[in-house]
């Protein structure tokens, strides 16, 4: 399964795209040594931290978003028009640092 690398540059990153590349890199480093892989991996790990500090026991069930702060506004606008999110406003989102930008979890 091939898994892309993960940047704080990203609109939105999965918790299931975080879990699955944390652990792909971790199979990756195993078999060879690579400082692209260990910085990477070691910036996921602390995201992941942050997550899991900030995360309800209902989040990770279905995978949840990590909205980057800059995109917040236009991502509840678009997760309006879908079937069935009429009720976006009791959507929460709860802050996370990725390298020095705020990701918002969503609830």
């Amino acid at each position: 399964m091939e898994s892309r690398a993960i940047i704080n540059t990203e609109n939105i990153i999965t918790t299931k795209e975080l879990f699955t590349r944390i652990k792909r890199l971790e199979q990756e480093l195993n078999y060879h040594c690579s400082d692209e892989y260990s910085k990477e991996l070691k910036a996921l790990e602390i995201l992941e931290r942050n997550v899991e500090a900030a995360a309800t026991v209902s989040t990770f069930e279905p995978g949840s978003d990590l909205v980057r702060d800059s995109y917040l506004e236009e991502y509840k606008k678009a997760v309006q028009t879908l079937p069935g999110t009429a009720n976006t406003g009791k959507v929460r989102f709860r802050p996370v640092d990725f390298g020095g930008i705020t990701y918002w979890l969503r609830q």
